[in-house]
C-alpha cells in the first residue's frame, strides 16, 4: 500500500470530491480544501498515511469512532461530513467542514500573548466542546494549540468560534503506530504523565492536562 498521501489539483478523490488546493501536509497526513460534486460544497478532506492504520480492524475502527465524533453535540468539534477509506488507494480520510480563520497556535506565533477575555472565551468554548465529547466516553488526547481553530464566527455578538479538531482520531491512529512499532501518539508539552507509561489508564483527565 502506498504511503503517499499527495494529491493533484483537479484529482477526483473518493468518487465525489474533486481536489482544489492543498491546505497543509504533516506526519498524519495531508489536508485539502476540495470540492464536494454532489453538492458543489467546499470542504476540507484529510487524508491519512495507509501505514499508519493498516490493519483492517483499525480501519473498520477508524470508520466507527469518525462516526462516533460527528454526532457530538458540540458548536465548538468540527463537523465531520463524512468519513471511510478509499479503495482506490486504501488511504483513510475524513471529510470536513471547511473553517475560515486560524490554528490558535498560528494566532498566537502572530500576535504573542492573548488577552485575558480571549484566552477566558477560547477555554470556555473548548470546555464545552470537552464535556460534550467525555459524556459520550470519547476523549481526545492530543489536545494542543495546533488542534483549536478559531474560526470566522457567523454570529454578530462573537469575534471567533473555537473548534476542537481531530476529535475521536489520536486513539486510532495511536494504536496503528503501535501495531508498526512507532512510539504513542503525543505531543510531549502537552501530554499527560499517564499518556508517558503503556499502562496509564486513558480518561477524561487527559483532555483537562492538555
Amino acid at each position: 500500500v502506498s504511503t503517499s498521501t499527495h494529491l493533484e489539483p483537479g484529482a477526483v478523490f473518493a468518487k465525489d470530491f474533486r481536489v482544489v488546493r492543498p491546505l497543509r501536509e504533516g506526519g498524519m497526513g495531508a489536508v485539502y480544501v476540495v470540492e464536494q460534486i454532489s453538492t458543489g460544497r467546499q470542504r476540507a478532506l484529510k487524508v491519512m498515511v495507509p501505514a499508519l492504520v493498516d490493519n483492517p480492524d483499525v480501519r473498520e475502527r477508524f470508520e466507527r469512532e469518525a462516526k462516533v465524533a460527528a454526532n457530538i453535540e458540540s458548536d465548538h468539534i468540527v463537523e465531520t461530513v463524512t468519513a471511510g477509506v478509499d479503495e482506490a488507494t486504501g488511504s483513510p480520510y475524513l471529510v470536513m467542514e471547511l473553517l475560515r480563520g486560524e490554528e490558535l497556535a498560528d494566532a498566537v506565533e502572530r500576535t504573542g500573548p492573548l488577552p485575558l477575555g480571549d484566552v477566558v472565551e477560547i477555554l470556555s468554548q473548548v470546555g464545552h466542546a470537552l464535556e460534550q465529547a467525555h459524556a459520550r466516553g470519547v476523549v481526545h488526547r492530543d489536545l494542543k494549540p495546533e488542534n483549536i481553530f478559531l474560526a470566522s464566527s457567523k454570529r454578530r455578538d462573537a469575534a471567533f468560534t473555537a473548534k476542537v479538531l481531530d476529535f475521536g482520531i489520536a486513539k486510532l491512529v495511536m494504536d496503528g503506530m503501535q501495531k508498526t512499532g512507532t512510539q504513542p501518539l503525543g505531543s510531549p508539552l502537552f501530554m499527560a504523565p499517564e499518556q508517558t507509561d503503556r499502562k496509564g489508564k486513558i480518561c477524561p483527565g487527559t483532555d483537562v492536562w492538555a
